[in-house]
């Protein structure tokens, strides 16, 4: 399999330079690997990639959810909201509006890393019919949705965003509450 030049750009720079030269390595574009081979080791770094989105939102999550719940627990040891609590209500209203705009990215960038790995497993699939990949997970996604119907559509990401929305509306409610209590 002999990759054209702008085919083997677009995988460079999907897959990042180390994992592209890692393949070259292996055999792709010399047909000493096998296809399925090359097909595995794709989906592999896609699913890795994917991995990584999830990891770096649960971590900003985390970081986000501990600043607020020490803000919101200063401005419960200092009874009552004053104008110089905006100090702390302002920031919070930031921190949850940056944390849900990155959330929703790093949901963007999981969709396209799982969705290139989706479409690399359904190509190993293409070429090895006998292992019935498609039926496979057709059958463990209906039992999936039977299991669990409602639940099943509420995408993770949106949860994930209402958290840092939940925080940035709640400084943004202590901020007004702040400049309007104290007038």
């Amino acid at each position: 399999m002999v990759l054209a030049a702008s085919a083997a750009r677009r995988l460079g720079l999907l897959l990042g330079h180390g994992r592209f030269c890692a393949l070259l390595k292996v055999g792709i574009g010399d047909g000493m690997a096998d296809d399925t081979d090359v097909l595995l080791e794709l989906w592999r770094g896609q699913r890795d990639e994917a991995r990584q989105m999830e990891n770096q939102r649960a971590a900003l999550t985390s970081v986000v959810i501990v600043v607020a719940a020490a803000g919101f627990g200063f401005l419960a040891q200092h009874g009552g909201l004053r104008t110089s609590s905006l100090g702390v209500t302002l920031p919070m209203f930031v921190l949850g509006a940056f944390g849900a705009v990155a959330c929703a990215k790093y949901g963007e960038r999981w969709a396209v890393h799982s969705g290139l790995a989706d479409s690399l497993r359904r190509e190993v699939g293409l070429r090895h019919p006998g292992l019935n990949l498609s039926d496979l997970i057709a059958d463990n996604r209906h039992e999936h949705w039977a299991e669990f119907p409602r639940i099943s559509r509420v995408k993770i990401w949106v949860l994930w965003v209402g958290i840092h929305l939940g925080i940035s509306s709640g400084g943004l409610v202590l901020s007004l509450w702040a400049l309007v209590s104290n007038r």
